[in-house]
């Protein structure tokens, strides 16, 4: 048999430029934190516009059976220019406004408030002004008022070609309010 043979040489040419390939996404994961670590810091403003906290049934809102728990609506500010995220490696960003807090039950507790997904470097400079949350804040405990929380922007970086990357801003105090009695 001979080396010379039409398929082995196909396959002598596939194997290189498999090789190739995958050398060239390496250096591509590779490159893309290194790029980001080098970039400037994006500058993030977050703070509580308002918020209201109402007593109320989570899910099945008509459910007598349910509790009533503290259920707290959150509008924010938030200014946020996420352009140094963004170079050849970088798909999209996931960002989303977390509320920080603790409680007698549990030492730290998150909760997710906003979120969106960004898709290009032109959509990177977001300006909200009294945003409500797409979701609303409440505990296990169902005592949500008066408590002190941190809202703090993530966001995960996600690559063409490498691993996510999440980071986070400077965290931001806020108290919320003590529940809304129901006027009669």
């Amino acid at each position: 048999m001979s080396l010379s043979t039409s398929l082995n040489r196909l396959n002598a040419v596939t194997s290189f430029f498999s090789s190739v390939f995958f050398g060239v996404l390496a250096v591509v994961a590779i490159t893309g934190p290194a790029l980001l670590y080098s970039a400037s810091t994006p500058s993030v403003n977050v703070n509580m516009a308002k918020a209201s906290v109402k007593m109320g049934r989570l899910g099945y809102y008509y459910d007598q059976k349910k509790p009533l728990t503290e259920l707290a609506t959150v509008h924010f500010d938030l200014n946020a220019d996420l352009s140094p995220l963004f170079n050849w490696n970088t798909k999209q960003l996931f960002v989303f406004l977390v509320a920080e807090y603790r409680t007698d039950s549990h030492n730290f507790n998150q909760v997710t408030l906003w979120d969106d997904i960004i898709t290009s470097k032109e959509e990177s400079t977001i300006k909200l002004k009294r945003k409500k949350c797409k979701y609303l804040l409440s505990d296990i405990s169902n005592k949500i008022a008066g408590v002190e929380a941190n809202l703090t922007l993530h966001w995960d970086i996600m690559p063409h070609v490498g691993f996510l990357i999440a980071d986070k801003s400077a965290p931001t105090l806020v108290t919320l309010p003590a529940v809304d009695q129901k006027k009669k």
